[in-house]
């Protein structure tokens, strides 16, 4: 009966592990035949050796384009007539000025303030000067007065020419009849109306003072 001794029998089997550990190993990398060894492989088919490049990874935003500007539209409007535009002929009454105003009457101070009702005060009436410009082809001057007293009243007075200067027209205003319920007095406004010989017309406005009464 052989004695073994412990220390060898353990050398020996951890020798006959590591050849059955080995061995596996060896077969897988070597084929039947001793030829060259066969690289590993992907799950996918590709062998280690020819694994893909990764692809750049851009470090920034792509630049946009530029902008594009549109360009000029074309109008559809037809061409301008260069031929010098037509003017409509002004009338008498466009070409003319026209100013009226109250004064005094004659024998009357010029410095006019108002004219008072009848027994009132004086001056109890004024002229009415209708003054035009222009091409003085007038054919008739008018004026209409309207009092703003308590008890308003108004009317149409006709002008005449001075000395056949159809550019000066004189009328009369006043005197009008007292009412006691306008001894307050109040205020004139006068409209003058000028017609032309080719039928237009052209007005001018001016303002005065009936006072109160002194009575």
């Amino acid at each position: 009966m052989t004695l073994l001794d412990p220390r060898r029998t353990r050398t020996v089997a951890a020798l006959a592990l590591a050849g059955a550990v080995v061995l596996p190993s060896s077969a897988g990398c070597g084929g039947a035949g001793g030829g060259a060894a066969e690289a590993p492989r992907w799950a996918d088919g590709m062998s280690a050796s020819a694994s893909p490049t990764p692809s750049a990874t851009p470090t920034g935003p792509s630049p946009s384009p530029p902008a594009s500007t549109p360009g000029p539209t074309r109008s559809t409007r037809p061409a301008a007539t260069t031929g010098a535009p037509t003017s409509r002929p002004r009338t008498m009454a466009q070409r003319s000025t026209v100013t009226v105003g109250l004064t005094g009457g004659l024998g009357q101070s010029q410095d006019f303030a108002g004219l008072h009702q009848e027994g009132c005060g004086d001056p109890s009436w004024a002229l009415v000067t209708i003054r035009v410009g222009g091409p003085g082809d007038v054919s008739a001057a008018k004026f209409r007065y309207q009092v703003r007293t308590p008890v308003p009243f108004e009317g149409t007075r006709s002008a005449r020419s001075l000395g056949g200067d159809s550019g000066s027209w004189l009328g009369t205003l006043g005197p009008f009849r007292a009412e006691a319920r306008n001894a307050a007095g109040g205020q004139i406004t006068v409209t003058a109306e000028v017609a032309f010989k080719d039928g237009s017309t052209r007005t001018a406005r001016t303002t005065g003072t009936l006072r109160p009464c002194r009575r």
